[in-house]
């Protein structure tokens, strides 16, 4: 029987700088510049608010993100639901553009 791969999952309300510049729609430009983080990956991306600004928009979203597990090793991110909420806060901090408001690990549908 072949092992289940657990991908783990989860939410945040970020507040994302998009460039006027960027290709795509604002949802598309907030998408790239969150998955530019090593080790994220954009599942789901609502939009919630914005302010438009000389260069950039700022695009507040709440996001359901997957923690790639080839880009991040388990050792890092662990299993725990708060370690995996906090390392991913940390990441996104870490993002250029990106600034995490909320973040909680959710779990994906059986």
């Amino acid at each position: 029987m072949a092992a289940a791969i657990h991908t783990p999952s989860v939410e945040a309300t970020v507040t994302v700088r998009v460039s006027q510049a960027a290709t795509g729609d604002l949802v598309a430009g907030a998408r790239a510049q969150i998955e530019r983080i090593d080790g994220l990956r954009v599942e789901e991306l609502d939009i919630a608010g914005l302010r438009p600004g000389l260069n950039d928009t700022t695009v507040e979203a709440v996001a359901t993100l997957a923690v790639d597990e080839e880009a991040a090793s388990a050792a890092e991110f662990g299993t725990g639901e708060s370690v995996v909420a906090d390392r991913v806060r940390e990441r996104l901090a870490d993002g250029f553009g990106v600034d995490p408001e909320r973040v909680e690990r959710v779990d994906p549908p059986d």
